[in-house]
């Protein structure tokens, strides 16, 4: 809605500074004898837009409590007050709009410029902020709420996937990218389910036998996991691939083994990204192939990050490794791509466009998009059984705010649950002012979904059945 808002009030602007069309609109109401019609239409309009702004998204399982701290909604309650007021105008005092019009039009500009200037300016307000609320502080806290639990002494568990057992879950702890950040080391963390420990694998180095040979990895380095993915190979090993951005851009490979009850993590390899690229996920195959998401370039700045969000320009795409060597994907360009997921069996990648708010199932064999849902800046798409599980941040680049000098943030979003096949909605979870906050990945498991984020200390948790 904040999109839509931004471009119908910058057409509004144009359209206001067009006189003639202003002139035939005058005609019109002063040849009228009645505008009964008009008005009561205009009544009716005005409160299907006050009572959307309040109640429209609890069809969708979102919750409104705090419905007055939404740019887009406070804009449509405006819209549907101002709606009423000129319905009932127009019917009650047709003829004193008749006696100014001629005034109006003869100094038509003195009036419509100043509208044209402050319509420009609430287009922008719309696009580059979405929430208007006061951020909840809940860097202090680490206590259950209603609808959340929180399970902390965790660092940004950015991506989440379940160990072969099903009773851990793996995370990487990302360290950072640009152009919001210097790139930091970060590493990975695994979730007792049962007792809800955290636990630090331990990591040996093996023969680079996953990756190219020119790369190398020693024991003492440190890593900057982002986007994981874990697959059980052809020859009954499991495979972790973990996109790094530290100390170099590197994509790493590891073999996730159980000894003693304990899963722990071989380094099987890595590989050197070229600087043309930016890797933000990456999913695996059964024979080692894998693919992974160029998200834009390198040393992108802030503002040209921006612009890309503001007009959902292209940015990236997806690539895959074969032969040793990376390959563009034809026909996956987008603004943002980030969260991916491939079903290899049927030969379907699930792609997220963050900055262009949408996912898309991709056919991998024939190079096109199968289906395509409208999600406000998703991230890790999460594949369960018929259903696939995506994040959504409620909000715009200017309102993350104190976010960065807190260790965990609240602020809106929701989760999706999507039919896998057709990416229509089955289910919405939204929430506010809550006690976790900044969410990339939900993972459910039995009637739990564990969220992890970007930017937090924390896991969180909610019931979903």
């Amino acid at each position: 809605m904040n999109y839509f808002y931004f471009f119908f009030f910058l057409l509004l602007a144009s359209f206001i500074l067009i006189k003639p069309l202003a002139k035939i609109i005058s005609n019109w109401i002063i040849a009228s004898e009645k505008l009964t019609k008009t008005g009561l239409l205009t009544v009716l309009i005005g409160v299907v837009c006050i009572v959307f702004s309040i109640k429209g998204l609890e069809a969708y399982g979102a919750e409104n409590e705090f419905w007055y701290e939404r740019t887009w909604q406070v804009i449509t309650f405006s819209i549907g007050i101002l709606l009423v007021l000129r319905g009932l105008v127009i019917i009650l005092f047709l003829n004193s709009i008749k006696n100014n019009l001629t005034f109006f039009m003869k100094h038509y500009y003195k009036f419509a410029i100043p509208v044209s200037i402050f319509l420009t300016f609430i287009s922008f307000v719309a696009v580059s902020n979405d929430y208007i609320g006061p951020q909840k502080d809940i860097s202090s806290s680490c206590t259950a709420e209603k609808n959340i639990r929180v399970i902390c002494g965790f660092s940004n568990p950015e991506d989440i996937v379940i160990t072969p057992d099903n009773k851990f879950l793996l995370m990487s702890e990302f360290g950072g990218i640009g152009p919001y950040e210097d790139q930091k080391p970060g590493f990975f963390a695994l979730l007792d389910l049962e007792t809800e420990e955290k636990i630090i694998p331990t990591i040996s180095i093996a023969e680079n036998n996953w990756g190219d040979p020119e790369c190398k990895r020693g024991i003492g380095d440190k890593y900057g996991p982002h986007g994981i993915d874990l697959i059980k190979r052809k020859d009954g090993s499991f495979q972790l691939g973990v996109i790094s951005h530290y100390p170099n851009e590197t994509i790493e490979m590891f073999e996730l083994i159980k000894i003693n009850n304990e899963w722990s993590l071989i380094w099987r390899g890595c590989i050197n990204v070229p600087y043309e690229y930016y890797f933000n996920d990456i999913s695996l195959k059964e024979d080692g192939e894998f693919f992974a998401s160029h998200m834009y370039k390198r040393d992108i700045t802030l503002n040209e990050w921006l612009i890309t969000s503001l007009l959902k320009s292209n940015s990236g795409f997806l690539v895959k490794w074969e032969n040793n060597t990376f390959r563009k994907i034809p026909n996956t360009e987008g603004s943002g791509p980030n969260g991916i997921a491939f079903d290899e069996e049927a030969g379907l990648m699930y792609i997220n466009y963050n900055q262009g708010d949408k996912i898309v199932s991709f056919d991998i064999n024939k190079n096109k998009i199968i289906n395509s849902q409208y999600i406000e800046a998703p991230d890790n798409p999460y594949i369960d059984g018929i259903h696939i599980w995506i994040t959504s941040l409620d909000f715009q680049p200017n309102d993350f705010g104190e976010c960065e000098f807190r260790d965990s943030c609240s602020l809106p979003f929701s989760i999706y649950k999507l039919d896998r096949e057709s990416l229509k909605i089955v289910k919405k979870y939204s929430f506010s002012k809550s006690i976790f906050g900044l969410p990339t990945v939900a993972v459910p498991v039995e009637d739990e979904v564990y969220m992890g984020s970007f930017h937090s200390d924390r896991i969180g948790v909610f019931q979903h059945n």
